[in-house]
């Protein structure tokens, strides 16, 4: 056999990886336009660079990877980043997200991500996924467990199913889906005449923040993120139209406000806020919100997780709610893993509700 011949039999045994075939770092200059290419798929909001790059504030690195080449990628995530050297843990929100169909690709990326993982020091990344197919495929290229080992910094869905709205192009049609007290109380609403408003812009945010500050003492709940944090995810958002801010005003008092956010095909309302001697106004501006947002192509309505009181109110508008598949931890450094598990983690987690206070007040 020639040595051509040979070489060209070697070439198709043991194919020379190609940078195709590999994961690569976004520029963060090119991040707004991917932010536009994700809205032309079906990532998760919580895969957008302009969701993800605020918390740069709150200690968390995001790394924006693409595979494939850099003019046709096939595949995305966002791995948010705490550590350094080889003690780095990664958290990855409802990713990657796959731009083609098949399994052999999926798996083929999954692959080449746990080779990245490692060769860049990561401990263990924590995954959630709406398709447990995917963490399935995952786990068949690295160790994974079923456990959260970093329960200190959840994207909503984690903790508990959501009450997602499905929303029709008839509105008649999607009032007809909802419990006849919220068809009850938008009436009411309409008579009591509150003014409705829409806001794109960060200050209205600020405007509206000591509402979301006092609703949050009332109710006992703690406001998760820095109003900074908000602030900075609305203006980034601002150039794909992905972030708007609703409130309902009467007499000239502000009585309720929500903050929603949008992917492709789903708009979270990430906080909402009313007055206690209000409530009519809190059926009011959802709907207001939901159809709003599903005039810019959100057929989807999220209206988070129903803990407590919230349950019941949500499921006037969706009486079942939608779960997730649970976090899973890939390990790629075993011993260290082992460390931070039996070591590290206990004395953590009772940590958490410290560390909950410290990030919600930081730069408040």
């Amino acid at each position: 056999m020639s040595l051509s011949a040979q070489i060209s039999e070697l070439e198709v045994l043991n194919p020379v990886r190609t940078s195709s075939d590999a994961w690569h770092e976004v520029r963060r200059e090119d991040l707004a336009l991917w932010n536009e290419r994700l809205l032309a798929s079906d990532a998760s909001l919580y895969q957008y660079p302009f969701w993800n790059e605020p918390y740069r504030e709150l200690w968390l690195r995001p790394r924006y990877l693409a595979w494939g080449s850099k003019d046709d990628p096939r595949t995305f995530i966002c791995i948010l980043t705490v550590g350094f050297g080889r003690l780095k843990i990664g958290l990855a929100f409802r990713g990657p997200t796959f731009f083609q169909s098949g399994e052999a690709p999926r798996r083929e990326a999954l692959k080449a991500l746990v080779e990245w993982a490692r060769r860049n020091g990561y401990m263990f990344i924590r995954f959630t996924h709406s398709d447990p197919q995917v963490l399935s495929e995952l786990g068949a290229a690295v160790r994974c467990e079923d456990f959260d080992a970093f329960p200190y910094f959840l994207d909503y869905p984690v903790e508990s199913p959501d009450y997602i709205v499905g929303q029709c192009e008839s509105e008649e049609e999607t009032l007809g889906s909802f419990d006849r007290e919220v068809r009850r109380k938008l009436r009411r609403a309409a008579e009591m005449g509150y003014e409705l408003r829409s806001d794109d812009s960060p200050e209205g945010l600020k405007k509206a923040w000591p509402l979301y500050q006092d609703c949050a003492r009332r109710k006992h709940f703690r406001l998760e993120r820095p109003l900074s944090v908000y602030m900075e995810a609305m203006r980034l958002a601002g150039a794909p139209n992905c972030a708007r801010l609703y409130t309902a005003s009467l007499n000239g008092q502000m009585v309720g406000s929500t903050l929603v956010f949008r992917d492709r095909t789903t708009a979270h309302s990430v906080l909402a806020a009313f007055h206690a001697q209000h409530r009519h106004a809190a059926v009011l501006l959802h709907w207001h919100s939901m159809r709003d947002m599903y005039r810019l192509g959100a057929s989807r309505y999220n209206m988070g997780p129903g803990p407590g009181s919230l349950a019941r109110f949500k499921q006037q508008f969706c009486e079942h709610p939608t779960a997730y598949p649970g976090a899973v931890t890939a390990v790629f450094q075993e011993s260290l893993y082992q460390w931070w598990r039996k070591a590290i983690f206990p004395v953590a987690k009772g940590l958490r509700p410290t560390l909950r206070r410290i990030v919600s007040r930081v730069k408040r």
